[in-house]
């Protein structure tokens, strides 16, 4: 039988303030918040929160991915809640990246993709 896989684990500084980054700058819903760990949906994968014993444990994460409706209101909404622009936005053919630093360190994608064409402007 294959493993389950359960939560992505981010070790923090601070639940509370990783917690309004996350839901504030993100939308993402908060499922449980305490002093020592906190779970975040994104849309349907659990996105833990453990508090760090020290700073020496926080920011070594694998890239976690989002879509996002303009990349560039969700930078500037990440930025206010402390996080750093890595490089600059990118347009490459499928949409507009930006590689976001958080507070803890850990680092986002944010992908904003080019629209679809919608059913009637196919058919042309």
């Amino acid at each position: 039988m294959a493993a389950e896989f359960k939560h992505v684990m981010l070790m923090v500084k601070d639940i509370p303030a990783t917690v309004k980054f996350y839901s504030e700058g993100l939308g993402l819903s908060v499922r449980m918040a305490s002093p020592g760990w906190a779970e975040l949906d994104a849309n349907g994968t659990t996105i833990a929160l453990h508090a760090a014993e020290s700073t020496s444990t926080t920011g070594d994460s694998p890239i976690l991915s989002f879509h996002v409706e303009d990349v560039y209101a969700a930078l500037s909404k990440l930025e206010e809640l402390g996080a750093t622009l890595e490089g600059r936005v990118r347009e490459p053919a499928f949409g507009k990246v930006a590689a976001v630093r958080t507070p803890d360190g850990h680092l986002l994608s944010l992908l904003q993709p080019v629209a679809q064409p919608t059913g009637a402007s196919m058919a042309h």
